[in-house]
């Protein structure tokens, strides 16, 4: 197959929500190019698209390029990144404040992807079967499916929670794996160690919030301050004075028994 020279410089075009739009958008494209290219984002048929605005979707972005060719995926980003979309597992997803993304765009053919660099301008976003949902209406619509049943609720914490498990027992295993004796008597240290967890009781809890509070108090600074060292020494000429009171009443009580005898 005869391959073709592409520039890897970006090229400006108009994208408008509508025919009749009077402030289209300007989007900038070019061919995604790295070094390590993933499953998702393959070599040669994806294009990348930044400025896309906010309220662009999916299929938005399909009626746009609807000239050139079928369209297999639409990626949304907030930011170039070479790596995989696929992010870590969650139960709750984030909510992103609505901002400019950036859209890879990934074509089935290599040549749909020739055709789409040579594009000077775009279809609207909105057709006759697809229409995007902007102010009021996109607000109720987003409020109204982030209002879950019960019962789907119940069934994707079921779900993430087998998934969970499934995860935790896998990692158990190879840890335990790793901590056989190998061929050569080798023995893989791994963060799990060999120390069994113990189930703390209320005996235990107090025993060691004690050794806490304990190291705490060892660790606070003392007659640090101007005003501390002029209490601590308050304190101790009042007892001076009233340890003398006392030798006094102890030295008065010894002479009226007749038992003091100073020489």
């Amino acid at each position: 197959m005869k391959t073709t020279k592409r520039t890897h410089e970006f090229k400006a075009l108009e994208l408008k929500l509508a025919e009749d739009s009077q402030s289209p958008h300007t989007i900038y494209i070019k061919e995604h190019v790295v070094r390590e290219h993933t499953k998702d984002r393959p070599s040669g048929r994806t294009l990348l698209v930044l400025n896309v605005p906010p309220y662009a979707d999916e299929k938005g972005i399909e009626n746009a390029f609807r000239d050139v060719g079928d369209i297999e995926s639409v990626q949304f980003s907030l930011k170039p990144s070479g790596t995989d979309t696929k992010s870590e597992r969650k139960f709750i997803e984030n909510i992103d404040k609505p901002s400019f993304r950036v859209a890879y765009v990934v074509f089935k053919k290599v040549s749909e992807l020739d055709k789409a660099l040579k594009l000077t301008h775009l279809y609207p976003m909105n057709s006759k079967d697809h229409s995007i949902k902007l102010g009021v209406r996109k607000w109720i619509d987003e409020y109204n499916n982030s209002v879950l049943l019960p019962k789907i609720v119940k069934e994707r914490v079921e779900q993430f929670m087998k998934v969970h498990d499934e995860e935790a027992d896998l990692t158990e295993k190879k840890e335990k794996q790793l901590e056989q004796e190998d061929d050569e008597g080798w023995i893989t240290v791994t963060k799990r160690g060999k120390v069994q967890s113990f189930a703390r009781t209320e005996k235990v809890e107090n025993k060691i919030m004690a050794r806490e509070e304990k190291n705490k108090k060892r660790k606070e600074l003392k007659n640090f301050y101007t005003f501390q060292i002029r209490e601590s020494k308050m304190k101790h000429i009042v007892s001076l004075r009233q340890k003398f009171e006392e030798d006094k009443k102890k030295i008065a009580q010894i002479k009226q028994s007749r038992r003091f005898k100073p020489f």
